[in-house]
């Protein structure tokens, strides 16, 4: 079985219960394939690897490879173009050499995440936003595991974490929803500059807003600005932004004779199905069994 998700810089991919691929190189693009269960044997540059679960293998742009797993076995792949920006700014000349071949990771950990983020592809037509924030989740996720090979197998990475050791004879011989905060008042306690984000969101929700965007009202980063977001209001802003259009859909169905369909696009909603899904998410039903439940 194979789940594919295409995004504006990355590929995600999980495949389990056997597979095999033929030789091949990505001219500009990175690739990590992470074993999440039973065993993968990958050969890259006439090295052959056995890999269990916890370990992966980074493959540089312009290298060949190939793996092959069992029945009973399952890997997830993230393919990247550029390296995530924390960790470029760690290494003094950002090469593709720098990332080390081996990399130890959490397989519970991933398999999780790869849960959440497969939701993005899931969706008829994915709000930017969504998408955004899925993008810099991964690659939030790659900068945590990546290691350069100045870092041995047990030693320290440059966020303090440990690196797990990696098994002898891994190498082979041959080749919840979110707590509103108002914007139309202050709030003491909250940084200016994200009382600003919460009003500019609550003044444009049914708009297509991005991270970038918000990140500079915020004047922080788009990493810090994702943290200090979901530690301000319990949510990523695209969860917020969501719950923002239901409430307001709930308003519109509650007080208004406005069709189903006329409040999906009126609140920014790319499909009404996507719309049904969201509604229902967080409000335990669709809009019509609200509307005729009043």
């Amino acid at each position: 079985m194979e789940l594919n998700m295409t995004l504006n810089g990355l590929e995600l991919w999980k495949a389990s219960g056997g597979f095999a691929n033929e030789p091949h190189v990505h001219d500009d693009w990175y690739q990590i394939t992470l074993p999440i269960k039973g065993q993968c044997l990958l050969v890259q540059e006439q090295q052959t690897y056995s890999l269990q679960a916890g370990v992966g293998v980074v493959a540089q742009p312009r290298t060949e490879h190939f793996f092959e797993i069992g029945s009973d076995a399952a890997v997830i792949v993230i393919k990247f173009r550029n390296l995530p920006g924390g960790l470029a700014d760690r290494s003094s000349t950002a090469v593709s050499s720098e990332l080390q071949v081996t990399q130890a990771f959490d397989p519970a950990e991933i398999s999780r995440l790869f849960r959440g983020w497969h939701v993005t592809g899931l969706e008829d037509e994915p709000d930017p936003l969504l998408i955004q924030e899925t993008e810099l989740a991964v690659e939030q996720y790659l900068e945590r595991i990546l290691s350069v090979p100045e870092h041995s197998p047990g030693s320290v990475r440059g966020d303090g974490s440990a690196l797990a050791e990696i098994p002898k004879g891994l190498l082979l011989s041959g080749p919840h929803r979110p707590h509103f905060l108002g914007a139309t008042r202050s709030h003491a306690g909250i940084d200016p500059h994200m009382q600003r984000v919460l009003e500019y969101i609550h003044s444009d929700f049914t708009n297509t807003m991005d991270i970038d965007s918000m990140a500079a009202v915020a004047h922080q980063s788009r990493y810090h600005f994702m943290r200090s977001f979901k530690m301000l209001t319990g949510s990523t802003p695209y969860q917020y932004l969501l719950n923002l259009r239901v409430e307001e859909a709930a308003r519109r169905l509650r007080y208004t004779t406005e069709s189903v369909t006329a409040i999906s696009f009126a609140l920014g909603f790319s499909h009404v199905s996507q719309f049904y899904r969201a509604f229902q998410r967080v409000k335990g039903v669709t809009p019509m069994q609200f509307r005729n439940q009043l």
